[in-house]
């Protein structure tokens, strides 16, 4: 008996270091309109990493979506581009055992502002195929390098902020790749868009946005339209 209670005080222990030390919701920690235009315009981020940001900020793709993008999906006259069906492998939790895989379940167009499309012709130059985002060897760039560059450079412009969430002491970085994608999200929604539209874009399931909001149908013509008169990135012209 006494063993048992011990055992089971220790993995009462472990399960509180994943518990929060607070009840603020994690699209309230996230990144202000002032710091996304930073990291979406800043003259000192390169261009390639710059374009990474504001793709996944105009678009509401999550950053793996945007990491695996080619170049024969963007569309350079309309503006457009588009995520195709790709797996995502998830390092696995401790007593996870199985690697998770993501799968969207169709293909998903959106697009992004005229200074972004320019942007973007300028670094796929004369590219015809192949990965957007790749390095100097043209090989295919990963999503930590992305997460580790944005932390780096939020450091460097003095945006990063970092929080003491977790019982263990264990740190929030709430400038990165996600919080941009959630930021667009807001800040859309703020400005007056609809927020049936952006979840769609943003591809949220009932239980991501609130519980009142109804699923609709995927509608690019609306999103574009609704993003083009209420996102920031779209109307300050960024």
């Amino acid at each position: 008996m006494q063993k048992l209670a011990e055992l089971q005080s220790k993995q009462q222990q472990k399960s509180n270091t994943n518990q929060l030390l607070t009840t603020e919701t994690l699209l309230n920690r996230g990144m202000t309109v002032e710091e996304c235009k930073i990291m979406c315009t800043h003259h000192s981020i390169d261009l390639r990493e710059k374009l990474f940001f504001r793709i996944i900020y105009e678009t509401q793709l999550r950053p793996f979506e945007v990491l695996n993008l080619l170049v024969e999906q963007w569309d350079r006259k309309q503006g457009f581009v588009t995520a195709l069906k790709v797996k995502q492998k998830t390092k696995p939790r401790k007593g996870d055992h199985h690697a998770k895989d993501w799968l969207p379940s169709t293909p998903k167009t959106r697009a992004i502002t005229p200074s972004t499309n320019e942007m973007l012709r300028e670094y796929v130059s004369n590219r015809k195929k192949g990965s957007i985002f790749i390095n100097e060897n043209e090989e295919m760039l990963s999503l930590e390098w992305f997460n580790q560059e944005i932390s780096r450079l939020a450091k460097l412009l003095g945006i990063q902020k970092i929080k003491k969430y977790y019982v263990d002491g264990r740190t929030l970085k709430l400038v990165t790749c996600m919080a941009l994608r959630e930021a667009g999200e807001r800040h859309n929604d703020n400005a007056g868009g609809s927020r049936k539209l952006s979840a769609v874009a943003a591809d949220h399931t009932m239980q991501v946005k609130e519980k009142h909001y109804e699923k609709v149908g995927e509608d690019i013509e609306q999103i574009t339209q609704s993003f083009q008169k209420y996102h920031p990135a779209w109307v300050e012209g960024w």
